[in-house]
């Protein structure tokens, strides 16, 4: 009996333990699944000529949700469930709307990627040997450390204040430039042509 109650004792702690871990690494990167089912949500209604652009541009945002620096990740799952929320709500021109949203997801993700690698590559950068080039250590370091903070200012505004709030505006205008109607505009043309006979 005491080897039963052990393999039901192990059952439950290996099943506890997967499960914790699988919570656990759900909640870690949260961002990044917030972002897939959204990008999985845009494939769903797209028409057959963007799927291949959203699946790429999925596939970029999500490397940006798991590795960008920390405001990214949030500001992406933001952005790209407001963007779902709009391509749902829009009842003239969705594929369009979608079609815009993905690429400003696109530009999003590959700046905050192309952040992230040249400030991997700026920290590598080894002042002694840039020393020679420019006139001494001193003078190396100098410039490094201009370069990293304009490289640090410029990704702060671009992709902490000026993209998303860009973003934001782009989905006012293509929620509100129509009034709202509680049809879609092919159901309307259906309804006056059929005199609303069916």
């Amino acid at each position: 009996m005491t080897e039963f109650t052990s393999f039901v004792q192990h059952i439950v702690l290996y099943t506890t333990n997967g499960t914790l871990a699988t919570l656990y690494l759900a909640w870690e990167h949260a961002t990044a699944l917030v972002t897939l089912a959204c990008f999985l949500w845009f494939l769903r209604g797209a028409p057959e000529g963007q799927r291949g652009w959203i699946a790429v541009t999925g596939g970029l945002a999500v490397v940006a949700a798991l590795f960008g620096p920390a405001p990214v990740p949030m500001l992406l799952a933001g952005m790209t469930g407001m963007g779902a929320g709009a391509v749902a709500l829009d009842r003239f021109q969705p594929d369009a709307l979608r079609w815009r949203v993905v690429g400003i997801l696109a530009l999003y993700a590959a700046g905050a990627l192309g952040y992230l690698g040249y400030s991997r590559y700026l920290e590598g950068v080894d002042a002694a040997a840039w020393a020679e080039a420019i006139g001494g250590q001193e003078q190396a370091q100098s410039t490094l450390a201009q370069g990293r903070a304009f490289l640090n200012t410029l990704a702060t505004w671009g992709l902490w204040l000026i993209l998303p709030l860009g973003y934001l505006s782009l989905l006012a205008q293509g929620l509100l430039a129509h009034p709202p109607l509680g049809e879609r505009p092919d159901q309307t043309i259906a309804r006056v042509r059929t005199r609303g006979r069916g």
